[in-house]
């Protein structure tokens, strides 16, 4: 390294020129410090990768590996210069002489005991020279100064999707900050923690993101065509069970605003057709029932429930001899996953078995078919 600062990039100004994908004109900056070379990146507030992490900056130590775009580079630090050669004395007795007389001539080492002031004002200079030279260093450097430059900082991580580290720079700047400085940090804080909260509340977002396209599916398959009392009383009850479960968390997050939207509109367009206030007849929960049977993995528990629920109340011919073909149908089809899960049996596919199981036992198992059902549970 030549002189007290030396540029790396792309650009013609570079000190050293590196052209590459991701190679800025003007990259990394190494800074001759005190202790040896500093390597920090030129444009502010952002980070420099030594040995895979990123930093702000780094004392470079031997065989550390800087990251340069899609360059890497291997500081190999000072090199030690070769140990010089000193011609052998030629033996004999005149050398022993010439050694004898100057050892006789070379006066004797007088003892130091506590240092003088020579080696006192030496230790001093030394010093105070690695002091400004450090003070130097950073002058050039792009390491915050003062609180408003860490609250700058914070920002440029959270830019770069590093919120917890945004944090810890916060702190580092609310120790000194005071007046304006000290509110934009507080506000800048609070922004943070509010943004991790979001972060953690996704998943809930998630889940009512897929819930939400069930209810647009519900809605193309049984009311674009014609809008019946049973099926806008069902998708208004459905909507009901989305916004009891989602509604807050929906509320909360910029996510999912867009998804309460939809559901309060759409429920508020078939809520007068849905009649609410008057008693389900047998065509409402018939209809109930049957599209807890549109999936896949076919909703059998809750639509027997359904149909329970009514004729407890009040008996009902139709609702039974539904009841009846629905258990009848639901065995058919049992029937024939359980085959499917024989198959993965034999075969030896724990893993897929294992899935359609748990599949059948979460939706569709009713007690009728927990025999089947345990007959496969213990042959896994």
């Amino acid at each position: 390294m030549s002189g007290d600062t030396m540029t790396l990039g792309s650009g013609a100004s570079a000190s050293i020129r590196c052209t590459g994908p991701g190679i800025a004109p003007l990259h990394l900056r190494l800074v001759r410090i005190a202790s040896g070379v500093r390597v920090e990146p030129v444009a502010a507030g952002a980070t420099v990768e030594v040995n895979g992490e990123a930093l702000f900056c780094k004392d470079l130590e031997p065989d550390d590996v800087v990251a340069l775009g899609s360059l890497e580079l291997r500081w190999v630090g000072a090199r030690a210069a070769p140990p010089v050669r000193r011609p052998r004395r030629a033996a004999g007795r005149g050398a022993t002489r010439a050694s004898v007389a100057a050892s006789a001539r070379r006066p004797r080492a007088r003892s130091v005991g506590a240092p003088g002031w020579m080696m006192v004002s030496g230790v001093f200079a030394v010093v105070v020279i690695g002091v400004v030279l450090v003070l130097k260093a950073l002058a050039v450097s792009n390491w915050p100064h003062t609180p408003s430059d860490y609250v700058d900082l914070a920002r440029e991580q959270i830019a770069n999707s590093q919120p917890e580290r945004a944090l810890d720079t916060l702190e580092v700047a609310l120790q000194h900050a005071d007046g304006a400085t000290r509110q934009q940090a507080l506000t800048l804080q609070a922004d943070i923690r509010r943004l991790l909260v979001e972060r953690a509340e996704v998943p809930k977002v998630q889940v009512a993101r897929v819930e939400h396209d069930m209810l647009v599916a519900f809605e193309a398959r049984y009311l674009r065509a014609k809008v019946e009392r049973s099926a806008a009383r069902e998708f208004v009850r459905l909507c009901d069970a989305w916004l009891a479960q989602h509604g807050d968390v929906c509320r909360r997050l910029s996510e999912g605003q867009s998804l309460l939207r939809f559901v309060e509109q759409q429920r508020a367009q078939y809520v007068a057709a849905a009649a609410l206030g008057e008693p389900d007849t047998a065509a409402d929960v018939v209809f109930a029932a049957n599209a807890c049977l549109r999936f896949q993995w076919r909703d059998y528990r809750s639509a027997i429930a359904r149909l329970d629920a009514f004729l407890s109340r009040q008996p009902d011919a139709e609702v039974q001899a539904e009841r009846t073909r629905m258990l009848a149908d639901g065995e058919q089809w049992l029937q024939g996953k359980l085959r499917n899960i024989d198959n993965l049996l034999s075969r030896g596919d724990r893993g897929n078995a294992e899935r359609d199981l748990q599949q059948i036992e979460k939706w569709s198992l009713l007690p009728e078919w927990e025999g089947m059902v345990q007959e496969r549970r213990a042959r896994l």
